[in-house]
């Protein structure tokens, strides 16, 4: 959906019809943004992810996409490193405006907004089976948890959500901070 907004107001001229889109990520965000804007015209998207440390599946998802707007680069480092780089990058502002800088990231509203149809058809799904289910439960793995606000907001919209489940994997710095208050990098 955001990949078609750029694509359609580059095409106007806005912008002088180009976007660089640049992005850090964890695993998720990189591929979901990838495949986004992958193929479209005026627009450049370029994702950082820390070496070694995105699963072997994120890492295909994300460098074995052939399209020539798509460029991936793995950083010696951790996410905080790759996202140190990205907000450089933003506090240049010759360097923002010369190159047409442009962002994504896990809270961007588009994407959130295209993940809340994950849980509308799968709730569907599920009450279209079983009749007497009202109200469906989601677990849902997550980094940066910017899917699980997806089923948070869907929830608010008034869909019959239960309990919204999140699991996690080494990539835990949200799950430590909200269970031992802490907020630091660690070795994966």
């Amino acid at each position: 959906m955001l990949g078609n907004f750029f694509e359609y107001f580059l095409s106007t001229g806005s912008n002088g019809g180009r976007l660089a889109v640049l992005g850090a990520t964890s695993g998720d965000t990189g591929s979901a943004a990838i495949y986004g804007l992958r193929g479209k015209k005026g627009v450049d998207c370029i994702i950082l992810f820390p070496t070694g440390r995105v699963s072997e599946i994120q890492e295909r998802q994300m460098t074995t996409v052939p399209d020539d707007n798509i460029h991936c680069v793995s950083v010696d480092g951790t996410f905080d490193d790759c996202q140190d780089i990205v907000k450089a990058s933003f506090a240049d502002k010759e360097f923002r405006d010369r190159v047409k800088l442009g962002a994504v990231n896990s809270i961007n509203w588009c994407r959130v907004l295209a993940q809340t149809t994950y849980y509308f058809w799968s709730y569907l799904r599920v009450t279209d089976l079983e009749k007497d289910v009202k109200k469906v439960n989601f677990s849902v793995p997550t980094g940066n948890f910017g899917d699980i606000l997806a089923g948070y907001y869907s929830k608010r919209m008034g869909l019959p959500v239960g309990d919204l489940i999140v699991a996690t994997n080494e990539n835990d710095i949200l799950h430590r901070f909200f269970k031992k208050g802490e907020y630091h990098r660690e070795n994966i």
